[in-house]
């Protein structure tokens, strides 16, 4: 089950938008008081925890060949610091997707889905007609009625390695 928009195809930033503007618009035309809090993921691409990622890739039915190939990319990840005109020795990253590439969004979509999900099993949230819009997200943002949802933000959050920043 896709609970984030934006896995959905064709949809994007403008969608988002939409979505949002609507839903305040249907709620305040029907006399309710609309209550939102806006989460900021903290250094959300890299945080994701690779294991973790890898059992919601195998969950979601990817298939077990392609988890295994972004496995083996992921695993021979190194980076090395540079001070100056120094360079430091290789290390092994085990978190975090490669911000600029094409897939990461997908794989990021896919960890983070797993929040929203939890937020409509927990019936949290609303529905506009038998469509799901009780937390709406877009990249590392989420928006989403008050405590009960952060609440489960910071439950389902912290399983996942995801901070959210709490000064935005």
């Amino acid at each position: 089950m896709i609970c984030n928009l934006a896995l959905m195809k064709g949809s994007g930033c403008s969608h988002t938008i939409f979505l949002l503007r609507e839903v305040i618009d249907y709620f305040a035309s029907h006399c309710s008081t609309v209550y939102m809090a806006a989460l900021d993921a903290r250094k959300a691409f890299d945080r994701v925890n690779h294991v973790k990622l890898f059992n919601l890739l195998l969950d979601n039915n990817v298939p077990a060949r392609v988890v295994r190939v972004i496995c083996d990319w992921y695993g021979k990840t190194t980076c090395v610091v540079r001070w100056r005109n120094w360079l430091s020795e290789d290390f092994g990253v085990n978190s975090g997707i490669r911000q600029g590439s094409i897939l990461s969004p997908v794989l990021f979509n896919i960890y983070f889905d797993t929040l929203l999900c939890e937020m409509r099993r927990n019936g949290e949230g609303c529905y506009l007609g038998r469509h799901y819009v009780g937390c709406i997200a877009y990249a590392d943002d989420l928006l989403c009625n008050l405590q009960s949802m952060l609440d489960v933000c910071h439950n389902v959050g912290s399983s996942l390695d995801i901070a959210f920043n709490s000064s935005k």
